[in-house]
């Protein structure tokens, strides 16, 4: 068998390809399809913001009676201008619930304290801004 004699035979297939689907008319639009931009939220309501605003100003408080108690833990120097700062700050909310246990102080080692009326505040402003948050709740739920 020489090369003249081989025949090769290839199959050959057509391809065809379906036409695309026809555009929409313009005055169509498909309202359940995601039209590639974000949509908003709607905006929160007025007790929403006095909600997020009154947690913020517990949260900031919560953080410098944090400070303050391990301030103290750390025997701060209250000479210290920041220190200061904080312990002046702290005082007022701190002083309401002095008193509460018979000790307010446990003195460690010379200039640590731990100061137990702080740490009570912690707990009591926590709790207080869990009340007033589900009371704003309360008013803020759709009737």
């Amino acid at each position: 068998m020489t090369y003249e004699d081989r025949t090769v035979v290839r199959d050959r297939q057509v391809v065809r390809e379906e036409p695309a689907p026809p555009a929409p008319p313009a005055g169509q639009v498909n309202v359940n399809s995601n039209p590639g931009y974000a949509t908003t939220a709607p905006a929160p309501g007025p007790l929403t913001v006095v909600r997020r605003i009154v947690a913020l100003l517990f949260g900031i408080l919560e953080v410098l009676l944090a400070l303050r108690i391990i301030l103290l833990a750390l025997g701060a120097n209250s000479g210290n201008g920041i220190v200061d700062g904080i312990y002046n700050v702290t005082e007022p909310f701190v002083a309401p619930f002095i008193g509460i246990f018979n000790i307010n102080h446990a003195t460690l080692n010379g200039a640590s304290v731990i100061d137990i009326a702080a740490i009570v505040a912690v707990f009591g402003y926590a709790l207080l801004a869990i009340l007033v948050d589900s009371v704003l709740r309360i008013a803020d739920r759709p009737a």
